[in-house]
């Protein structure tokens, strides 16, 4: 079993801009949250042909990589409650 987005969630960031709060469930059933800011979020979605962050959950985590990959680890961040 791959990471898998269990939830994806519009919410606050830290500069007042929108961003995607994501979920992430691994193999042995641990989780952490991360955060992607705007940019990341239209390039992740565009490049997988979603059109709603809903359509997130069930797919694996790979899904993003690619826009972290091409805009740089700047636009995610872990959120820890």
């Amino acid at each position: 079993m791959t990471t898998t987005i269990t939830r994806a969630t519009v919410v606050g960031g830290h500069d007042g801009r929108a961003e995607i709060e994501v979920e992430l469930t691994y193999a042995n059933g641990g989780t952490s949250t991360i955060s992607l800011d705007e940019e990341a979020c239209t390039a992740s979605l565009d490049a997988a042909g979603i059109t709603s962050i809903d359509d997130l959950v069930g797919r694996p985590w790979s899904i993003v990589l690619p826009a972290l990959e091409l805009l740089g680890d700047t636009h995610a961040r872990s959120r820890h409650p």
